[in-house]
């Protein structure tokens, strides 16, 4: 049995995706492959994740109490088993028929880029189970959900929880300008857990920027041109930077940028979308001077319809 989903992105709506803003999403074409096989080790269910061909975490799990009897790391094993015990709440049962398999995990990148390596994770184990993705993630994560949403789509959606559910829509979002957009990799990996559990205790209700911010996604998706999408971000950043109090990357890391500059997920780390206006290869000279040096175009990363 093998099962994908798809890493993502968020490129509006950050933070505000928990108080009902609509935000939008992007799957990538990058993702996470789930491959399950026979095992000789009858009773108990053996793992093994690899990041592309290195394998990075094993443990073996005693079924169906899913107890670990053995692994190469006691934090991720009990992660894991957070999820697989979840698991049994929604298909009882389960791990009483997967006695004596073999689970690999393959990701198409690495885990520290924060593109989406527990959404997958937590999808593609839905789907083995025959289980809501949703609603597994409501039982392990204090999140949106929209990653988990978005890694089984096949393009960019809108996104907007409402309550204890959510809705989705399809939209169109493959700029005719999208040879000037690129993201960035700023090498500082974020917490998701932590930064969302800090943004919940720490704000109130920001009704009037969360309508704003669904207005502003709105108008990302549907420039017709590079300077209106620009002001968009530019306009985004401010809404955000008020909010969190916290200065935007154009202030503080990227003040001669010669563009755009967008945080994407928690501020501070992960990933970044920039627009740039000049050749790309201008463009690396500018980030490689910031020490940065992974950059991927909008055609190399972005899954559209």
């Amino acid at each position: 049995m093998n099962f994908f989903s798809r890493g993502k992105l968020l490129l509006s709506g950050e933070y505000l995706v928990l108080r009902g803003a609509l935000s939008l999403a992007v799957p990538l074409k990058l993702g996470q492959t789930l491959k399950v096989t026979e095992s000789p080790n009858k009773g108990f269910l053996s793992w093994e994740s690899y990041e592309k061909e290195r394998l990075w975490f094993s443990a073996t799990f005693e079924t169906p109490g899913m107890s670990v009897t053995e692994t190469s790391d006691k934090i991720i094993a009990d992660r894991l088993r957070q999820i697989l015990v979840a698991v049994q709440q929604l298909v009882r049962g389960f791990f009483q028929t997967q006695s004596g398999k073999l689970v690999k995990i393959y990701s198409d990148f690495n885990l520290n880029w924060g593109l989406g390596s527990s959404s997958a994770l937590i999808s593609n184990i839905a789907a083995w189970a025959g289980a809501n993705p949703y609603e597994l993630h409501k039982l392990i994560s204090n999140g949106s959900g929209y990653d988990v949403v978005c890694s089984r789509e096949e393009g960019p959606i809108f996104f907007q929880r409402t309550g204890e559910y959510y809705k989705k829509q399809k939209v169109d979002f493959n700029p005719v300008f999208r040879e000037k957009i690129f993201f960035i990799y700023l090498g500082r990996k974020q917490d998701s857990a932590a930064s969302v559990e800090a943004f919940t205790a720490g704000i109130e209700e920001p009704e009037k920027e969360s309508a704003l911010i669904s207005k502003l996604g709105y108008k990302m998706a549907e420039a017709s041109e590079l300077g209106e999408f620009e002001q968009a971000v530019k306009d985004h950043e401010k809404v955000m930077a008020s909010i969190l109090n916290k200065k935007p990357l154009m202030e503080t890391r990227f003040r001669d940028f010669e563009g755009t500059v967008k945080s994407l997920g928690a501020w501070g780390g992960d990933f970044a979308m920039v627009t740039w206006k000049k050749s790309g290869s201008e463009l690396l000279n500018y980030l490689n001077s910031k020490n940065i040096d992974l950059v991927f175009t909008f055609d190399q990363l972005i899954k559209t319809w």
